[in-house]
Formats: C-alpha cells, structure tokens, sequence
C-alpha cells in the first residue's frame, strides 16, 4: 500500500495537482501492486498505476562451460517391467513428429548447448530379480563408468543402505524447492535426517508414469448407474472408498454363462493378476504411516487399530465375489485383454502410463484413483511401485566430479519440466488417450497425489515386513489377524529395523 500511494503521489505531483488524501485504511487485498482496485470514497478519482515491470529471468547456469564433458547416464531398457522411463531420458536420439520424443531430442540438444556438454548413454538391461546385485558388482569393481544412474527404487533403497550411492542431503546446487523435484518425496526416502540418497525429478519421468491408477469401463458404469461418470464423480465427493468400490463391483458382476459359477469368462466387477503387486497401491493408497523418526532412530508405529481395517477391508475386496485375481494369462497385457472384452468393470496393477496402451478399447475409459480406507481419510494417495524408476549417483563418482553432475541433475530436471511433462501429461495422457474433463482432473488428482516412496524402496532391505509378511501374507490365507501376523514377525522386522538404521548412520559417520 505504501508503494502504491508514493505512485499515486508522484502521479498527482506531475501532473501539478494539489490533493490530500484522508481517511486511507489498510488494505488486505492480494491485487498485483501495480494496479489499484477501487475508489477512496464517491468523490474521488480512480488513478491507473503503470504495473512493475516483470524481472526477467536470468539463468544462474547461462555461463556455465563444461567444455564439452560427457554426461554419462546409465539408463534402464529393459522391457521385462510394466513402464520403463528410458524413452524420457534418451529416446530415439532423432526428431520422429511424435511428441515426447522430440521434446525429449530438443531438451537433450538445449541443456548439452547450455552447459557445453554431450550426451554418454550406458544401457543396462537388468531385471527384477538382478538389479540390484549387478549394480553392486559393477559399483564394487571401482570404474568409474557413468555419472548417475536410473533404475528401480527397490534396488537404490538397498545400495543406500549398503553406502553404494552418494548423499546429496546437502548439496546446493540441487533446488529441491522447485516442481520438476518431487522433494516430499525424497525426503520420505530418508532412513534418517542428513542421509538423502535417491533422486526423485522430473527428468526420471518413470516416477509418474508409473504411478498406480485403476481403470473402469464407463460403458458398464453408464448401463447399471445411468451415468457413465457416476464413479469419478464419487471421487470428487471424496467417497471413493473400499466400501463403495466393493459394493459397486458386486453389483456388476455377473455370470454370463448361467452356471452358476463364477470364473474366467464371466464379467467380474475387478479383476487383478495376484494379490502381491495388486495389493500394494490399495494399502499404500491407505495413507497408512509405517515409521515415524525419532532422536532414537526410526520406530514402527503402524502395530494399530487402523492397520487392523485395513487388513479387514483388503480381504473384503479380493475375496469379494466380484472380485478375479487369477489369469489365464497372468500379466497385465493379458488383463488388458480381459477388459478390453468388457469382462471387468474395474482393473487393477496397471500405471497411469499403461492408459497409451488401451488406445484400441472401443469402449469409453475411465480413470480412478485408488480408494480411501473409509470418508474419514482426508486424501487420496497413488503409490509408486517398487519398479518405478528413479535416480542415485553411484560413489564411483569422484567427489570433485559431483558439482558437474548435479549441475546436468539440476538442468535436465528444469528443462524437462518445461518441455517435455507439458507434452507426454498434457499431449499425451490428457488430449491424446483420455476422455473429457473430468478425466484430465482425475489424471491431475493422481499426479498430485503420488507420495510416500518409503514402503516400496525399503521393503525389501526391511525383510519384507512392512508390505509382505504383515498384509501380503494374511491376505494370500484369506486372513484379517493382523494382530498375529505383526507379533510372528515383529522381532525379525524390528532387527531388521535396527540392522538399517545403523548402517545408515555408519554412512553418515564416514562422511556420505
């Protein structure tokens, strides 16, 4: 306000004009300062204030020369994985009119220009079951090979622990306040304060095209409901839960065949592969708190009546009899078939990237998140899977070459916020795959809500007790005694527990 009067004055005093002005109250208004918004009073004379001129943006990286440095980027292309983030981080390496790609060439061509640096790609087609270990053994052998690495979260939450990556927790070349970081989630990744390990950012793309979402056939929705949005619009309301879905896919089922039975072949109201892969987005999607941190270390704190429900309502859901969760083509190319052929209402184990797949479904797609526990949960949470492809510096790297590695990190991030995600999210899922607005704001709505990597990246290096051996476990017995499983397993999860926490804090204490 006070800006705005010493305009105003030194308007009035130009223009020779002798005025006072009385009666000035506070303003709380949020209008741009440049501009004012109303009249003093009924007598007074509205006075148009120029705007500020916008600061314009200065590159804190303009004069940065690498000198023609490779960035050496080991990159994942493997294709056993329901997404695989390569496409993002080198692509075809040419323009082909399609539009990811070609951001992605132009964003490479714009940041090696920049920075006065090329472009290295080592492809590693690793798997599921050797990831890890052969990341380790390549670290292990000591060559310094590639700048920064991007592969599953599952493996980089063991190569932290095991003190394989460098600790970026205080790095200040990284912004981790901007977008093109997911920061939250980086910051869940932590075991403890100071040890920061994994690079969750725009420029490892696969983090959100791997996120969880289930699909609907709103054909089906429309016959039963009358309304083919009937379900997004449950969303909307915050109703979305496990309750809700297990009543609406009861509902639909039905027994094509008339024998009686339900199986294969018949219309089910959800349909997965498993229970293990399919289980983990439903009870991440539960907004459930595994740790919490201490001054002590970090502590369980999901031994609770909540974990209880939600045990209860996973065996609701896959053992409702709506519910398929055997194929005879047990992957999600084959349950993509099943719903293309309309028999299933809901599926789930796919990713928000899968919806490029189902381009050639007749029938009207509709995109859900996954279901709160019950009204009672503020938001919905889309999880990522212990595949979703992030990134890690490995220690290979020598100290003093982390400030150029950062700085691409850095750049890379920002411009593929820029370029590339408005093209594959905006262009691709929304405009190209999708159908209407109300699906573009549920593909808004998982985006926001992708959160709490913790579970799918330390799983493993925590014997398996958080997702497997307290849900996963009762579940595939048909079991909701969470009580028993968490007291059976709780010493090997609490050793476990410790045995991390300590080799987390022997990285710190050696300076990473």
């Amino acid at each position: 306000m006070k800006k705005i009067l010493s305009l105003i004055l030194a308007l009035l005093m130009t223009a020779g004009a002798a005025s006072v002005f009385a009666g000035c109250s506070e303003s709380t208004d949020n209008s741009d300062a440049g501009e004012t918004t109303g009249t003093q009073n009924a007598n007074q004379t509205d006075v148009q204030v120029p705007a500020e001129e916008e600061t314009e943006f200065i590159d804190p990286f303009a004069d940065t020369d690498f000198g023609g440095r490779d960035f050496r980027v080991y990159t994942s292309v493997d294709n056993t994985d329901a997404t695989n983030g390569n496409a993002f981080i080198q692509g075809t390496g040419e323009l082909n009119g399609e539009a990811v790609n070609d951001a992605v060439f132009e964003r490479n061509s714009k940041v090696c220009d920049l920075l006065n640096i090329s472009l290295s790609f080592i492809e590693a087609n690793l798997t599921y079951s050797n990831h890890e270990a052969t990341i380790k053994k390549q670290i292990m052998a000591g060559s310094d090979d590639w700048d920064v690495m991007a592969n599953d979260i599952m493996a980089f939450g063991s190569l932290a622990r095991d003190g394989y990556l460098h600790n970026i927790y205080s790095n200040e070349i990284l912004d981790l306040s901007k977008s093109y970081w997911y920061a939250d989630a980086m910051r869940d990744c932590q075991f403890i304060e100071g040890g920061m390990y994994i690079l969750i950012g725009d420029y490892f793309t696969d983090a959100l095209q791997s996120a969880h979402a289930l699909y609907s056939n709103k054909n089906l929705i429309n016959d039963y409901y009358n309304d083919p949005n009937y379900l997004q619009n449950m969303t909307f309301e915050g109703k979305w839960t496990f309750d809700s879905m297990i009543d609406v896919i009861n509902t639909v089922m039905l027994d094509t065949d008339g024998d009686g039975t339900m199986k294969e072949g018949d219309r089910f109201g959800f349909t997965c592969i498993g229970m293990w892969g399919s289980m983990i987005p439903f009870l991440i999607g539960t907004d459930i708190q595994f740790i919490e941190r201490t001054e002590n270390g970090p502590q369980y704190c999901f031994n609770n009546e909540r974990s209880v429900k939600i045990l209860e309502k996973l065996n609701e859901l896959f053992y409702a009899d709506g519910s398929l969760t055997t194929l005879a083509d047990y992957s999600d190319a084959g349950l993509r078939i099943v719903f293309g052929a309309g028999q299933s209402l809901i599926i789930g184990y796919n990713r928000l990237g899968d919806l490029a797949k189902m381009r050639d479904i007749e029938f009207t797609i509709g995109i859900l998140p996954y279901p709160k526990l019950d009204e009672d949960q503020q938001n919905y949470v889309s999880s990522l899977h212990d595949t979703s492809e992030v990134g890690a510096i490995p220690m290979t790297l020598p100290p003093e070459s982390m400030e150029f590695c950062t700085t691409c990190l850095e750049v890379f991030c920002r411009e593929t916020g820029k370029t590339v995600i408005p093209k594959y999210y905006e262009e691709g899922l929304k405009v190209k795959y999708s159908n209407g607005q109300d699906d573009a704001r549920l593909i808004d709505l998982i985006h926001d809500s992708i959160s709490s990597p913790f579970p799918v990246a330390f799983n493993g290096t925590l014997s398996g007790f958080l997702l497997g051996t307290c849900f996963s476990t009762p579940l595939g017995s048909h079991s909701s005694d969470f009580a028993s499983a968490y007291k059976k397993s709780e010493k090997v999860g609490t050793k476990a527990l410790e045995k991390v926490y300590n080799a987390f804090q022997q990285n710190l204490d050696n300076g990473n």
